[in-house]
């Protein structure tokens, strides 16, 4: 699932109205994205939607690791819905890598942000829903080893006694 056009289109939006950048990332040129937004950020080393949205062009272009630390960048502008945006983003990284309570926690952090995050609401919810049934399973399969086992120990104390009884009665 691929939520970050929304985002970074919004976010684009608010911030220049005929960004070069959105273009480019809107027509799938994500490299050349992130080219216009390396080369903001060399100007306006500061500017926190601009590593917004190089995150998004490198999330786009797989390159997660980069993505996240432009995310977390991100986090330190003062704007609570870049802020909200910026967590959701984390989020869904994390939870691609299959971190799921940290991507849990954070879905809630943007959600306490912008409480009106559709996007964030859905997420959070499956996820919550995703770890409870996982959580299940997990404890529904160690009752199924712990019987499987007792019965092999069951088993192996019969058959131990049978030949102890055995070699009792050639005795």
């Amino acid at each position: 699932m691929r939520f970050l056009t929304y985002y970074f289109f919004i976010l684009a939006n608010l911030i220049i109205a005929n960004d070069k950048g959105m273009d480019l990332f809107n027509n799938g040129n994500y490299k050349e994205a992130a080219e216009y937004y390396s080369s903001i950020l060399k100007e306006r080393g500061e500017d926190k939607a601009a590593s917004f949205n190089l995150g998004a062009s490198q999330y786009y272009m797989e390159d997660n690791v980069s993505a996240l630390k432009r995310f977390e960048q991100a986090l330190g502008s003062k704007d609570r819905m870049l802020q909200s945006k910026a967590l959701y983003n984390i989020a869904r990284i994390l939870q691609d890598q299959n971190e799921l309570d940290k991507s849990l926690s954070l879905y809630k952090k943007s959600l306490e942000l912008n409480p009106n995050d559709i996007d964030s609401k859905i997420n959070y919810e499956l996820l919550k829903k995703m770890i409870n049934r996982q959580n299940s399973q997990d404890q529904e399969n160690d009752q199924n080893q712990e019987g499987s086992e007792k019965q092999q120990n069951d088993q192996n104390q019969e058959g131990s006694e049978k030949q102890q009884n055995d070699q009792n009665q050639e005795g």
